[in-house]
């Protein structure tokens, strides 16, 4: 039982966690842990008498469905249990048609990219904006959307993130009003944002605007388990029973009666304590930002990121720390603090390293990783072994890596295929070192967060190919890439 083993081990470690899921293996919010080790195979059910159905719901389920559509402010919300990619799924094949054009984010999550597969929708892409100080994408600015619009009359929809992992919001008011004008849906992927309608002091959600249809992942910063979601609806604009067929598609026939439990649970302890449990991951969040600008060399982002270009708001439950400046890759950090320190980061990219902070974590988790982030800016030699050269220098030439990746980022790739002509094209593998000018059939994508490099139909450029080697080579888990170092592209 490899994997039996490897979780057990994993919790033997007992890890500080400021990953996903949003509960950190606690489950003490309230009775919920004791609740669900208790009944965990008791209700590890089927469809019985008196449980309702998932794909067609007209009893409990619906009635969970119904309480959580008042609790966000929605005219129908569908519980998921194959996560918010088939909310993006089902809410995009409600609202595209093939051949229909919608706007979406260079840097949308894979799940969008998927989407356009099924749809058989042309995506236009657009550049978000790039923060080469940061040395990450923010969000798509009004002014950008005008100009595509403009250049791309009758598109039927925008898909847009709110917030980005990073926490970034985009102006979401403005976007709605832009994509009202010109008679466009709006369609959010906001997985990363369930809690933002508990604290005046976080950005806007989704259903404060004028958005069709947005998806939440209430496993990723409340308390419900891995893989459960949440679908929102508003409006008379996107058909809910078009929705509901392509839900029926994404969604097992044998949905999970414990991942709908902790749905079900996971709004009710919202709807009573949700303003408490939010504002308390504020203050821990809080907390570490003073003590880490002030006791390291490391940054970690606040409120003065607001107004810069593309971040009209941000989530301060999340930590983005800069170790650039320290002379660190944030891969180096995360892989210190998980081997000597024993905490476990959300995520990392070349510049910085990301903390999820929920109501799941304490003030014990909040003093390690403080403590663990002063030692590692204090000692930096002292930590040499477990920096990835093996010089044992760390990638030493940061700055030379993040303007080439700049370069990358900051370009519209050449598109050669639509994502349905390229997803059903013959496919081979070549070495990365020879697939200049091939098109993508698999996408290159850096994960988390999973944003693609390069996308299915995309031509592989020579600039490219030496990104990607030394994105690897500076400790980013590349998806895409086999371990031969070969990439899946079209046949010629």
């Amino acid at each position: 039982m490899p994997l039996v083993r490897a979780l057990r081990r994993y919790k033997r470690r007992g890890s500080v966690r400021f990953h996903m899921p949003g509960h950190k293996g606690r489950g003490k919010f309230e009775d919920f842990g004791k609740l669900f080790k208790k009944n965990l195979f008791r209700w590890d059910v089927t469809e019985l008498p008196g449980l309702d159905n998932l794909h067609e719901p007209q009893g409990v389920i619906k009635k969970a469905e119904e309480m959580l559509a008042r609790l966000y402010g929605t005219d129908r919300s569908f519980f998921l249990v194959n996560g918010s990619t088939s909310g993006v799924l089902a809410m995009m094949g409600a609202a595209l048609n093939p051949g229909d054009s919608v706007i979406i984010s260079r840097a949308s999550h894979r799940s969008v990219l998927s989407g356009l597969v099924l749809t058989g929708a042309r995506p236009v892409y657009v550049m978000p904006e790039w923060d080469e100080e940061l040395g990450v994408y923010t969000q798509i600015t009004p002014e950008v959307l005008r100009k595509v619009i403009k250049e791309n009359p009758g598109a039927r929809a925008i898909v847009i993130t709110n917030p980005t992992y990073q926490g970034f919001c985009p102006d979401l008011k403005e976007i709605c009003e832009i994509a009202r004008q010109n008679n466009m849906l709006v369609l959010v992927d906001e997985a990363h944002g369930p809690h933002l309608a508990f604290s005046p002091h976080l950005p806007p959600t989704a259903g404060d605007f004028e958005v069709d249809a947005w998806v939440q992942s209430p496993h990723k910063m409340l308390s419900s388990l891995t893989q459960s979601a949440w679908l929102h609806v508003k409006g008379e604009r996107i058909d809910k029973e078009r929705l509901s067929s392509y839900l029926g598609m994404v969604t097992s026939t044998s949905p999970s009666y414990i991942l709908m439990a902790s749905l079900d649970y996971a709004r009710a302890l919202m709807e009573r304590r949700g303003r408490h449990l939010v504002e308390k991951a504020l203050n821990m969040a809080g907390i570490a930002r003073t003590f880490i600008n002030k006791h390291t060399d490391f940054y970690c982002a606040g409120d003065e990121l607001k107004g810069r270009a593309g971040i009209s708001d941000i989530d301060l439950s999340r930590l983005m720390v800069n170790v650039s400046g320290a002379g660190f890759t944030g891969f180096e950090v995360e892989n210190l603090l998980r081997r000597k320190f024993n905490i476990y980061a959300e995520y990392a990219d070349l510049c910085n390293v990301y903390f999820l902070v929920t109501s799941g974590n304490n003030s014990k988790d909040i003093r390690n990783l403080i403590d663990a982030l002063i030692d590692i800016s204090k000692h930096k030699i002292k930590y040499k072994d477990y920096r990835y050269s093996s010089t044992g220098q760390g990638y030493t030439n940061i700055h030379e890596l993040l303007v080439n990746l700049s370069t990358i980022m900051k370009k519209l790739p050449q598109k050669a295929m639509e994502p349905r002509e390229v997803f059903i094209s013959r496919g081979e593998w070549v070495p990365l070192k020879h697939a200049e000018g091939r098109i993508v059939k698999k996408a290159l994508v850096p994960y988390p967060p999973g944003v693609p490099l390069l996308t299915p139909g995309e031509m592989v450029e020579n600039e490219d190919i030496g990104v990607i080697k030394r994105l690897i080579e500076a400790g980013c888990s590349m998806q895409g890439i086999d371990n031969n170092n070969r990439i899946y592209v079209t046949v010629h």
